[in-house]
């Protein structure tokens, strides 16, 4: 474990109420790393106050500054500044546990092959450091089924915690500074798209602090910039890695039809789905069923979308998704009655469900205009991630 060097990059702006709580999770490591550099990315507040005056004390600690210029900027100068041959990446107004360190050191001595990054699971925390969420879990992405899995829906929530093999860094030239949101995304997804592997630990011992500064607290945001991401590589390169997964021609073809419905590709994806034979008693039935229910709402056929739900919950009474989408549509019948129960059951079932809040806000308010309610498009993950509201 002493001949690997760890650096910790602290990209910072504006952080002065929970920049002192970062680089203190850092100290507290019960294996010491050899550096924290925060790069200040032209913050206005005490933040680069702050950091000096624990730096009198902490000689470890290493701040730069420069003209605001985003996250990206910021997190690659760190990295060409460290000294380590491994990057531990901190936001700011993030925490870690104290055995994040000593935990990836363990892993990657172990390993029987060359690590290219590292994740644990994580807790969600508020302003004052509280867990307000259970354990949000992730998984090992290898190559082409990390590539795929990654656009379907990023397990790795944040940069926070991640540590990262300097050297492959370098060959991917770090983080585009052109993405201004979910950068992060983009660097994974072309680490996977290079055939590395990322590791992961279930332990969550990264901490994701969510507040209304957060730059990506919004859904709407992270949902436009994964876009960007993805018209990078295009919707043929993409299918090309989704068929080569060794899963079934079915399974391909339903993760196929998300892609298509974010394209809005909307013949061809009812096309596919007509073309794919799910039996009923599939474990992906009720993903196939969600599919084409959204396919009938994009065709305003509302009463086939409401029969693909009600099926959807009988199988599945705890599906998030279909409790939202079919409360709208009993809203927009005038079942007001059905329409909030399905809503305070989403919302029982899934803390934090935005649309489900939206909607019976709406539906209390008697509101039968279907322009104003949000449809869920994609199936819920088991736990949400904290957002602002859009």
């Amino acid at each position: 474990m002493d001949n690997i060097k760890i650096s910790v990059v602290i990209p910072a702006f504006n952080a002065e109420l929970y920049i002192e709580k970062a680089i203190q999770s850092i100290l507290r490591q019960t294996v010491s790393i050899n550096e924290i550099i925060v790069v200040d990315d032209g913050s206005i507040d005490q933040t680069c106050k702050i950091v000096q005056k624990i730096q009198k004390d902490e000689s470890k600690i290493v701040l730069h500054t420069q003209k605001n210029a985003g996250a990206s900027t910021a997190r690659n100068q760190g990295i060409h500044e460290a000294i380590g041959d491994w990057i531990l990446f901190l936001d700011a107004d993030d925490e870690c546990s104290e055995y994040l360190v000593e935990t990836y050191l363990a892993k990657i001595n172990e390993a029987t092959e060359d690590i290219s990054a590292i994740y644990t699971a994580y807790y969600q925390i508020n302003e004052h450091s509280k867990v307000i969420s259970p354990q949000l879990s992730g998984k090992r992405l290898s190559a082409i089924e990390g590539f795929c899995d990654i656009l379907i829906r990023n397990p790795i929530i944040s940069p926070s915690g991640v540590l990262v093999n300097k050297k492959r860094l370098y060959e991917l030239h770090g983080f585009n500074t052109q993405i201004k949101y979910v950068e992060d995304v983009d660097l994974w997804v072309r680490f996977l798209d290079s055939n590395y592997s990322i590791e992961y630990i279930d332990r969550p011992l990264s901490y994701i602090r969510r507040h209304s500064n957060n730059t990506t607290s919004s859904m709407s945001t992270s949902h436009i910039a994964e876009k960007l991401i993805m018209d990078q590589y295009g919707l043929d390169y993409i299918k090309e890695k989704l068929y080569k997964r060794s899963y079934t021609m079915e399974k391909n073809s339903l993760d196929f039809a998300l892609f298509l419905i974010r394209y809005k590709r909307w013949n061809q994806c009812e096309e596919l789905l007509e073309n794919t034979r799910i039996l009923e008693d599939s474990s992906q039935y009720n993903s196939y069923c969600f599919l084409k229910s959204i396919i009938y709402i994009e065709e305003k056929r509302f009463d086939e979308a409401l029969a693909k739900y009600e099926k959807i919950l009988v199988a599945d009474a705890e599906h998030g998704a279909a409790l939202n989408n079919s409360g709208v549509i009993y809203a927009m019948n005038g079942n007001k009655e059905k329409a909030i129960t399905n809503m305070e059951q989403a919302m029982l079932l899934f803390t934090g469900y935005l649309d489900a809040q939206h909607n019976k806000i709406l539906i209390e308010n008697s509101e039968r205009d279907e322009s104003l309610f949000r449809f869920t498009l994609r199936e819920l993950r088991p736990v949400l991630l904290s957002y602002s509201t859009d």
